[in-house]
């Protein structure tokens, strides 16, 4: 008998351990996805679609843990690709339908991709609501200063649902917490998440309060705290004054670009020409004389759209070989000549993303204004030639060997 008891003691204690196992509440992280979060538990993970408010289908991911009757998921939405998805709606639309086409403006953008991605908090609110109805509580709110917005909700059975949004690097969080009446609300839950970067190194806590405009590159990105505040890396008091310091990309909307960076009055830069026909007529309309075009490539279509809407047009490429770094020097010198021609001024410059045309005037800038080679580089950063792609030291190297070459400059150390 006692060896029964034993064994029986031994049997109950074993299944407890097991299911306080099983209810531990733990960090997980999802680096692909750029959160992490506390669930009850390891969560399954589905691949999903979800379909936005204008009707576009975006990958998604759903991590969800059940425990019992109480239901924790985390929705996660990628409206990085929308773009794309948007130019090709609006291109495929009907001529005049501009429900279809959408407003070629900054805000709108082409198929209204953009309208979709600023208001894709407000559509998951709709969701939620048109779900739950009511809610007993609706407020403004941020996790690790990204902004979003705090739902509570009791439903028909007296079941409590609490939810939190964000979007954050154009992708949209949705965490809910279904649990039964009786039991603590998952307000931790809801309010555990977190961003974390790609490589998964470290947390993405803001100087100041981050929103899509700057996951649109719209405005400039924040600084980057830490987990341990801003204080602890040097942003505390000094943080206005680095930012102030810092040059603020000019990056705008424009019909038919993909990229667009004013410049001055005699110039401005972007590309690639996503549609000849909008972007030919616009930068008619703004009043732009030429369009000098260095990316290589078939340039037919780009030339006789731009020579249609009164613009001359010079298929310029400076490339040397098919790397997208090395570049020829007499080719150069022929566009440097191009665009500091008042004849045809103001130019656009295009390339395949804007890097090689900022380099460009960055060098101009220099040779021919009498700008030094650091207030021009301070520039080129401002207008295409950001250090986000491995090609970019490259560009840099050259405009620096070029200048020291045409200006007997001392040679950079």
């Amino acid at each position: 008998m006692r060896v029964t008891a034993v064994v029986a003691v031994t049997f109950v204690l074993a299944f407890v351990g097991s299911v306080l196992a099983q209810e531990q509440w733990v960090e997980f992280s999802s680096p692909r996805d750029g959160f992490r979060i506390t669930f009850p538990g390891t969560p399954g993970i589905e691949d999903v679609t979800w379909t936005s408010q204008m009707g576009y289908a975006l990958p998604a991911r759903v991590f969800t843990v059940d425990r019992g009757r109480e239901h924790y998921s985390v929705t996660v939405a990628d409206y990085r690709g929308i773009e794309k998805l948007g130019i090709a709606k609006s291109q495929s639309c009907a001529p005049g339908a501009e429900t279809c086409i959408g407003g070629q403006t900054r805000i709108v953008g082409p198929g209204y991709w953009k309208s979709d991605v600023h208001g894709a908090i407000t559509y998951a609110v709709f969701m939620l609501l048109r779900r739950h109805g009511t809610p007993t509580g609706m407020t403004w709110n941020w996790a690790e200063q990204v902004e979003g917005t705090l739902l509570q909700f009791t439903n028909a059975d007296q079941s409590r649902t609490s939810a939190s949004i964000y979007m954050h690097d154009n992708r949209l969080y949705v965490i809910e917490g279904d649990v039964p009446k009786g039991t603590p609300e998952p307000e931790l839950f809801k309010m555990s998440i977190g961003f974390i970067r790609p490589d998964g190194s470290g947390s993405n806590i803001y100087s100041q309060v981050y929103n899509n405009y700057m996951g649109l590159g719209e405005s400039p990105l924040p600084d980057l705290c830490g987990l341990r505040g801003c204080n602890a890396v040097g942003l505390g008091s000094g943080a206005s004054v680095a930012a102030a310091a810092r040059p603020r990309i000019r990056r705008e909307d424009f019909p038919g670009l993909a990229n667009y960076f004013p410049i001055d009055g005699t110039a401005s830069n972007g590309g690639p020409i996503q549609s000849n026909d909008w972007a030919m007529s616009e930068l008619w309309r703004r009043g732009f004389k030429s369009v000098i075009d260095i990316a290589g490539g078939p340039a037919d279509a780009a030339a006789a759209a731009a020579r249609a809407a009164g613009l001359k047009y010079f298929a310029l490429p400076i490339a040397a070989t098919r790397s997208p770094a090395t570049f020829d020097i007499a080719k150069v010198d022929a566009v440097i000549k191009a665009i500091s021609d008042p004849a045809n001024q103001p130019v656009y410059l295009n390339s395949g993303n804007g890097r090689p045309t900022a380099m460009v005037w960055m060098i101009k800038r220099v040779l021919v204004d009498g700008w030094s080679v650091e207030q021009a580089g301070a520039e080129a950063a401002t207008i295409g030639l950001v250090n986000d792609d491995p090609a970019v030291p490259a560009f840099w190297k050259f405009a620096q060997d070029y200048i020291v070459a045409h200006d007997e400059l001392p040679a950079p150390p």
